[in-house]
């Protein structure tokens, strides 16, 4: 098989229920479960890196592919997110901070429901998030934070609000993804900026499309913009500027382009087996510029979700 040193994917899967309450535990109070509050703008994830994925028996190939496995423990906040975050540094473990989904649905507000230009809704809203929780201070993240989930199949989000596609669930994402580059850039966050950011993609988009949405149908060699999974959209959408609709999504007011090469992770959903790991690992690569699929990227970690509420 052929190896190399890709960047940092998150392979996220559903299952155990109660490997890291002992973690949790750990924390003394600080991390509950259940479903996050009306007024909650993030949720949070303490990252595990000794529990789940004992159903699996290809760990050691996936090392080879320099694939680590964790676990994803969901946790509402009981008390302060900084003292939170302290504690969870403290024990050795990092954060993953999950954007609500709300942000996009709210009757009212959500920007999918507005027209999926999500950059001022989620600028706002990030920007609170830095100015009152506790991830940030001093002009930098607290290092007990490892990436921002910005949305978990934004796909299946789109949707609900009339049937609207990929195309439309991608463009949301990007002004997003554009949204937390400009709160960072009004908070004064140092660069480099450390935190990764990721999105639960679906690995192919639905069997009936529309034409819009045709070109992330594709592999690059084909003319098109995705492969089995929908994350060569994004590129797309962050590197053009000037393009028919179909094919540029946004145009944004900060370098997404340069922020997605350095800060992109993957996050995949359901059980994928290796061979499909490796193959997207491959369409990954056909995309990239060559001066990046050349560098040695970050690692790359297969991941499990666990929380008793969904």
């Amino acid at each position: 098989m052929y190896r190399a040193a890709w960047p940092w994917f998150l392979l996220a899967l559903s299952g155990a229920q109660a490997a890291l309450r002992p973690v949790a535990e750990r924390l003394d109070g600080a991390c509950g479960d259940g479903p996050p509050g009306p007024d909650d703008l993030a949720s949070y994830w303490l990252v595990s890196t000794w529990h789940g994925h004992a159903d699996r028996t290809d760990l050691n190939e996936l090392r080879e592919f320099n694939v680590r496995p964790l676990l994803l423990h969901h946790c509402v906040v009981q008390s302060n997110v900084g003292e939170f975050l302290d504690k969870a540094w403290m024990n050795g473990l990092s954060v993953v901070v999950e954007l609500q989904p709300q942000l996009f649905l709210e009757p009212t507000t959500g920007c999918f429901v507005t027209g999926f230009d999500c950059y001022e809704r989620i600028k706002v809203a990030y920007r609170q998030m830095l100015n009152a929780s506790g991830i940030w201070s001093d002009d930098k993240y607290h290092p007990a934070v490892q990436a921002l989930l910005l949305a978990r199949d934004p796909v299946a989000l789109a949707a609900t609000l009339g049937g609207s596609g990929p195309h439309a669930a991608l463009l949301g994402i990007v002004s997003a993804w554009d949204g937390v580059l400009g709160a960072e850039m009004d908070m004064g966050v140092a660069r480099p900026v450390p935190l990764d950011i990721t999105v639960l993609l679906p690995m192919a988009l639905p069997s009936r499309t529309t034409a819009a949405d045709a070109c992330f149908r594709k592999k690059a060699s084909q003319g098109g913009c995705a492969g089995s999974h929908s994350l060569r959209a994004m590129y797309v959408a962050a590197w053009q500027e000037t393009a028919r609709v179909e094919e540029a999504v946004y145009v944004p007011h900060n370098d997404v382009f340069s922020s997605f090469l350095s800060r992109w992770v993957q996050m995949f959903p359901g059980s994928p087996s290796l061979d499909e790991i490796v193959t997207y690992l491959r369409q990954f690569q056909e995309f990239l510029p060559s001066e990046y699929a050349e560098s040695g990227g970050k690692h790359s970690s297969l991941v499990e979700l666990n929380n008793t509420w969904s």
